[in-house]
């Protein structure tokens, strides 16, 4: 099993990261800017592919969990850097490399994930509506955009 370095490495380099060249179309696009009212540079994509590059202990950095993962970030970036990918693998690292508090198992798939940030956001705004519309919130990132495919397709 490799340690949290070599996979935080690998994360960067699968991601694309090292091409990240700070335009800051990701962040342009970033739905972040818009759910949270304390959004800034912290938080937002380029933020994270930064404090990644440099070495902070982003693991420990509770603005990944902010991330939506919608991958509108990677479908406009000139350089092709997937930071949804790198978010992506850096929750995964942070869930099983430290005791995360309030994890929560996708119903679909099975797939450990935390949601508060964008739970709070989402009741936020739909407090008035039936439990069964917030149902979708016990879906991990992944399986939520996929029912959000299907639904609209």
């Amino acid at each position: 099993m490799t340690n949290g370095k070599d996979r935080i490495a690998e994360a960067k380099r699968s991601s694309g990261a090292y091409g990240c060249v700070e335009c800051g179309k990701c962040v342009a696009v970033c739905p972040m800017a818009e759910m949270y009212t304390n959004f800034s540079i912290e938080m937002s994509p380029r933020g994270i592919i930064k404090k990644t590059l440099t070495g902070n202990d982003i693991i420990l950095d509770e603005n990944i969990w902010y991330c939506t993962e919608c991958n509108a970030g990677t479908d406009v970036c000139p350089q092709g850097v997937s930071c949804r990918d790198l978010i992506r693998y850096l929750k995964e690292i942070a869930i099983e490399k430290y005791a995360v508090k309030d994890i929560k198992y996708c119903t679909r798939c099975g797939k450990q994930f935390l949601s508060i940030p964008v739970k709070n956001f989402v009741f936020g705004r739909l407090k008035e509506e039936p439990p069964n519309v917030l149902n979708i919130l016990e879906l991990c990132p992944s399986c939520r955009r996929e029912m959000y495919m299907l639904r609209n397709a």
